[in-house]
């Protein structure tokens, strides 16, 4: 966990934890988190350096019942947020869930609870679909300005499906 001066300085591969505070949440205060965002995004170098790495800690729900996907103040925060940096699906890592998590902020879905347990369904593919192909779409500006070559690019993709699928 770091600040954007963090990022801009390191050189080696790490695991990211962008933390994003139940107050910036309510607050609407995006600024910090798209601050360290652009700098990952900065460069080929933090680019490459950065993909596949980031995970996300949203604090301060702990005592709130509903899952992070049902409270309307994140997903209204993520969709702003995501507006402004779309690159998420480069940049978030494959493991713990992040992606599963980051699309369910988005998209529409259904929580099911049962026997101490919670799931997530996305419930209407075409909607998955869309903000899939619309967070893509709007990371080749990146990939041309980089020289990422269009089989990472497409590696990055099919990575981010299967991280969804479960494969």
């Amino acid at each position: 966990m770091t600040n954007a001066d963090g990022l801009a300085s390191n050189t080696e591969p790490v695991l990211l934890i962008l933390e994003i505070k139940r107050q910036s949440i309510e607050s609407c205060n995006y600024a910090s988190a798209l601050e360290s965002l652009m700098v990952m995004a900065d460069s080929r170098e933090n680019t490459l350096l950065y993909r596949e790495s980031l995970a996300l800690l949203i604090t301060g729900y702990d005592a709130d019942p509903r899952e992070l996907p049902e409270i309307p103040e994140v997903r209204e925060f993520f969709a702003r947020l995501t507006n402004e940096w779309p690159h998420w699906l480069w940049f978030l890592s494959r493991e713990q869930g992040t992606i599963s998590l980051f699309m369910s902020l988005l998209c529409k879905i259904k929580v099911h609870r049962g026997h101490g347990q919670v799931g997530i369904e996305f419930t209407d593919k075409t909607d998955l679909n869309r903000h899939f192909g619309d967070l893509f779409d709007r990371s080749f500006p990146l990939f041309e300005a980089f020289d990422i070559s269009p089989a990472d690019a497409e590696a990055s993709a099919h990575s981010a499906v299967n991280a969804i699928i479960g494969q």
